[in-house]
C-alpha cells in the first residue's frame, strides 16, 4: 500500500477505534454509529437522543443483541434524490466488485468502514487491507488485499 494510503488508512481505523470527539459526535460526522462493547446499550441510546434532541436532528436508535446503533436522518431535497441514491448504488457497487476481487486472491471482506469519501476494509483471514477514495469518477483504489494471495 502507498505511504499515503497507509497513512489514511491507519487514521482511519484510530478514528473509528478512539472516537476523538465521542460516539455522538462519531454519529453527526459519519452519520451513523454503533455502541462500543461494554457499555449498556438502552442508557447509550438515550444518551444519544438526548443530545441529538437539543440540537433538533433526527436521529433513529435501534438494538442488536448487546449493541446499539444509532443513525441521522435525514432529507434529501427531491431535485437531488436520484443522484443520491445512483451515488449510493455506484459506491455499493464499486466496494462489491473490489470485495470479489480480494476473494479471487483468496481473502475474505466482510465488511468496509467507510470514512467522508473513504471506504477502508480489513481481511477477515489475515492483515491484508484495502482502501478506496471516491472522489472523481475513476475511485483511487490500494492495498496488499487485491493483489496479494491470502496466507490464512
Amino acid at each position: 500500500m502507498k505511504p499515503e494510503h497507509d497513512e489514511r488508512f491507519g487514521r482511519i481505523v484510530k478514528d473509528y477505534l478512539e472516537r476523538p470527539g465521542g460516539d455522538y459526535a462519531e454519529l453527526l460526522r459519519r452519520g451513523q454509529v454503533s455502541s462500543p462493547e461494554g457499555v449498556d446499550p438502552e442508557e447509550w441510546r438515550a444518551e444519544i437522543r438526548a443530545k441529538a434532541r437539543a440540537d433538533k436532528i433526527r436521529v433513529i436508535t435501534i438494538r442488536d443483541g448487546d449493541r446499539a446503533i444509532a443513525a441521522r436522518q435525514r432529507t434529501v431535497p427531491k431535485d437531488q434524490e436520484l443522484a443520491e441514491l445512483t451515488d449510493a448504488v455506484e459506491r455499493t457497487e464499486v466496494l462489491r466488485g473490489l470485495a470479489e476481487r480480494a476473494r479471487a486472491v483468496g481473502h475474505e471482506i466482510d465488511r468496509w468502514l467507510r470514512h467522508d469519501e473513504e471506504s477502508i476494509a480489513f481481511c477477515a483471514r489475515c492483515p491484508a487491507r484495502v482502501y478506496v477514495r471516491f472522489e472523481n469518477a475513476t475511485p483511487v483504489v490500494d492495498g496488499e488485499g487485491l493483489d496479494e494471495a491470502c496466507p490464512g
